[in-house]
């Protein structure tokens, strides 16, 4: 059983504040929110005020959000949108502009309905605006990138990046996937000016199975889903007010201590890795240099195979992984980390360590002293 985990960024708990509000939502609103009765009525009720919590702490308007099933549905609908739509006006395929360390969501949604064309990003993985504005000559329909990478925690430019977009293609759209930002820094979608962004909220202690498409007002978006006609005939389906319930406090709630959390996790990073280095000089951080999330270790060592690591960790009580957990679990290789270009025998030794709100001091204490002694087992 794992006593120690460290892969929030694959999932986070059920926070306590969530399971209340998702357990109170099943007792109170479980009636269909599209019906006119009283119970009915509750359910939309709910479903609004969680909406409204979700928009003031986005810095959004409440109309600008669709609730979706989570971060990948959210991707879909909006790449989906943005195709269509420059298909309709073009007739061909619609170019699409993504970083090569997007999530395999945008990047095989980009695929799907699309053309696309991926975006060298620099050994920290980050995306430079030259880069952006050198690829907006042929005027893609959409260009994508992350608020933060899943595997690396690197931030990007979100603001410098949107400039070189708007510098040269004012109608070209822009999707901000805030899968690894929603819940661990302040979001203010108003002032990045993107008209896309993805939430997920199992990232930050909602249930799996819910998350929000941010589409700015004005932006069309035809459905991907057809049928009731819910939510402004957006995105059909009943729509779910316990799992927006619960999105909303979590996110209320992680909002409220991400300052303070962004500094714990910092210092609790940044001692593990002191220690680890000490020990294991070839061990490195990747992406360090990079502004980035305070909660994630990309963390190398010649020399080993990540997929026997992460093992050996997991029967110490440890939960880490080799990075985004939809490729992890088939075994593939992380695009992310081939698209830094560093070495083969550095690249295979690769894990992630993200932490959260409730890792402490004593855990990563067990961290550092079995990853010291389970690399040093494995180079022998």
């Amino acid at each position: 059983m794992t006593a120690i985990y460290l892969d929030w960024n694959a999932t986070a708990p059920l926070s306590a504040v969530a399971r209340a509000a998702w357990l109170s939502a099943q007792d109170d609103a479980w009636g269909n929110p599209g019906s006119v009765h009283d119970q009915g009525q509750r359910a939309r009720h709910a479903i609004d005020q969680a909406k409204a919590t979700c928009a003031r702490v986005l810095c959004c308007r409440t109309n600008e959000l669709i609730v979706t099933s989570g971060g990948t549905e959210a991707n879909a609908l909006a790449i989906h949108a943005a195709a269509e739509s420059a298909s309709a006006n073009g007739g061909n395929a619609a170019l699409i502009l993504a970083s090569a360390i997007d999530h395999s969501s945008v990047l095989r949604n980009a695929e799907l309905y699309g053309r696309l064309v991926k975006l060298p990003v620099d050994q920290q993985g980050r995306l430079h605006p030259q880069v952006v504005q050198e690829a907006m000559k042929d005027k893609p329909a959409l260009v994508c990138f992350q608020f933060a990478n899943n595997e690396l925690g690197t931030r990007q430019d979100v603001s410098a990046l949107v400039a070189a977009v708007r510098a040269v293609s004012p109608q070209t759209r822009v999707l901000l996937d805030c899968a690894q930002g929603a819940g661990k820094a302040i979001i203010d979608l108003r002032a990045l000016d993107v008209d896309f962004s993805s939430i997920a909220g199992h990232k930050f202690g909602a249930p799996k199975g819910v998350g929000l498409l941010y589409v700015k007002n004005g932006v069309r978006l035809p459905p991907l889903i057809a049928g009731g006609r819910q939510q402004q005939d957006r995105r059909s389906g009943t729509e779910d007010a316990a799992g927006i319930t619960a999105l909303a406090a979590a996110l209320s709630a992680a909002a409220t201590h991400a300052e303070e959390e962004d500094i714990r996790q910092r210092l609790l990073l940044e001692s593990a890795f002191a220690r680890i280095v000490r020990d294991l000089p070839q061990a490195q951080w990747l992406a360090h240099a990079a502004e980035r999330l305070p909660n994630t270790l990309s963390l190398a060592h010649p020399g080993i195979a990540n997929e026997t690591l992460v093992m050996r960790l997991d029967l110490a009580g440890i939960a880490v992984s080799t990075g985004a957990a939809c490729m992890a679990a088939r075994g593939e290789q992380s695009h992310v980390i081939a698209a830094l270009g560093i070495a083969p025998d550095l690249a295979r030794g690769v894990i992630r360590v993200s932490i959260g709100s409730t890792t402490t001091v004593a855990d990563l204490d067990v961290f550092v002293a079995t990853y010291v002694r389970e690399v040093r087992a494995l180079v022998r």
